[in-house]
């Protein structure tokens, strides 16, 4: 996914809006979407009422930005583990444990993403876009076999949304992503003990960036001057 654009660092305009998602996100810990209110998030964040809307026009618009912040800040946690690897048998290896792992680690990702009503299109669009370019590539390399790329897209992409809900609610323990991986692998026509190998890979993973999620914390990219309006 291409990461939507973030203020420049220092803006007063971008710090008030990552104020005003901090503050959603720490309701959002002991409440549902639904139930947030315009002002419980302005008084949370020590703002105005009125600064709200330079940013939003109703609180809906600011969940559905909290939910495209969840699949940008996801897509730029992955990039390190995709640098250099022409390989996307290995890639699609990396980043299932470790979107998995940031899942089970129970950082609250799992929380916004599962238990308080934030559209979920975002971080789904952004996983299978992700997938579907590297199971083509992969299957363009002759790694992955697929006879239908949509159809194979769509059930990885579910499989890896099923494995995170388990592992959120405690039903599947962190020790089984390897595993999980690993039949995702000969679900997608890789030998058995490549898959093994490469679900198994000894990998120092990252640890997490802690929540909560900031536009201004995501990597740069050119944008329009959103000025110094509060």
């Amino acid at each position: 996914m291409t990461l939507k654009p973030a203020a420049p660092k220092g803006a007063k305009r971008a710090r008030t809006r990552d104020a005003l998602l901090v503050s959603a996100q720490t309701l959002l810990m002991e409440q549902n979407a639904s139930a947030l209110g315009l002002r419980q998030i302005t008084d949370h964040a020590g703002l105005v009422h009125a600064s709200f809307y330079t940013h939003f026009p109703d609180v809906t618009a600011l969940i559905e930005d909290l939910a495209e912040l969840l699949a940008a800040s996801h897509a730029a946690a992955m990039l390190g583990l995709g640098v250099g690897l022409a390989d996307p048998a290995t890639r699609f290896a990396r980043i299932t444990r470790q979107s998995l792992r940031i899942i089970g680690q129970k950082t609250g990702l799992g929380r916004l993403m599962f238990d308080v009503g934030l559209p979920a299109g975002g971080l789904g669009a952004e996983l299978r876009l992700r997938l579907h370019q590297d199971i083509a590539e992969g299957v363009q390399l002759g790694l992955f076999k697929a006879d239908d790329l949509e159809i194979t897209a769509s059930l990885v992409a579910g499989a890896i949304s099923g494995l995170a809900l388990d592992l959120h609610r405690g039903a599947l323990p962190l020790e089984s992503i390897d595993d999980a991986t690993e039949r995702l692998l000969i679900l997608l026509g890789v030998d058995g003990d490549l898959a093994r190998r490469l679900a198994h890979e000894p990998v120092d993973f990252p640890a997490p960036r802690p929540m909560p999620m900031r536009w201004l914390d995501l990597p740069q990219r050119p944008t329009p001057d959103l000025g110094e309006t509060p």
